[in-house]
C-alpha cells in the first residue's frame, strides 16, 4: 500500500506543478547554455520558443484562474470563519505544496480582491475509533487570508 501511495503523491506533485505558472528565463538575461525553465530544470533552446513568447489564456469570466482551482482546494466554512468572514478576513482549505505567494496570487486572480496577509496554519492528522476499529482522520493546510479594508468575498 505504501508504494500506491508514494505514486499517487507523485500524481499529485505533477497535477501541481503542471499548473502553477512557469518562469523562463530569457536569453537577454542569460546565455543560451544557461537558460533554464526554473519550475521544472528543462533547458529551454530553440525549439520552445514558444514557451517564452506565451500567451495567458484570456480572462473573459470574472474569477478565472487556471492555478487558482488547484491551489485553493474550497473554503473553510465554520461558524468562527463566518464572523471573520464580516471583518475581512477569510480561511480556505488549501494544497499541502501551496505557499503564501502563490496563495496571495490565487486569490488576486480567482476572486478580484487585494490580499493584504497571507496566514497558514497546518491541522495535523487525528485518531478517530469506531468500536475496536481505529482509524486516522486526514490532516490539512488551511490559508488565512486577511483582505484590504472594505473589500469583500461572496461565496455562491
Amino acid at each position: 500500500m505504501t508504494l500506491l501511495d508514494f505514486f499517487r503523491k507523485k500524481q499529485a506533485r505533477k497535477k501541481l506543478q503542471k499548473s502553477l505558472p512557469r518562469k523562463v528565463v530569457s536569453s537577454a538575461e542569460a546565455p543560451m547554455a544557461e537558460r533554464a525553465d526554473v519550475t521544472s530544470g528543462e533547458r529551454v533552446g530553440a525549439t520552445s520558443k514558444e514557451r517564452v513568447g506565451e500567451e495567458k489564456p484570456k480572462e473573459t469570466q470574472v474569477g478565472f484562474s487556471k492555478s487558482a482551482s488547484v491551489v485553493l482546494l474550497k473554503p473553510h466554512t465554520t461558524e468562527k470563519t463566518s464572523w471573520l468572514a464580516e471583518r475581512g478576513v477569510y480561511s480556505f482549505r488549501v494544497s499541502p505544496r501551496a505557499t503564501k505567494q502563490v496563495l496571495r496570487q490565487a486569490v488576486e486572480e480567482l476572486y478580484k480582491v487585494n490580499v493584504e496577509k497571507v496566514g497558514i496554519i497546518y491541522i495535523p492528522s487525528r485518531k478517530r475509533r469506531l468500536g475496536r476499529i481505529i482509524g486516522r482522520r486526514p490532516g490539512y493546510k488551511k490559508a488565512i487570508i486577511t483582505l484590504k479594508k472594505g473589500q469583500k468575498i461572496e461565496f455562491v
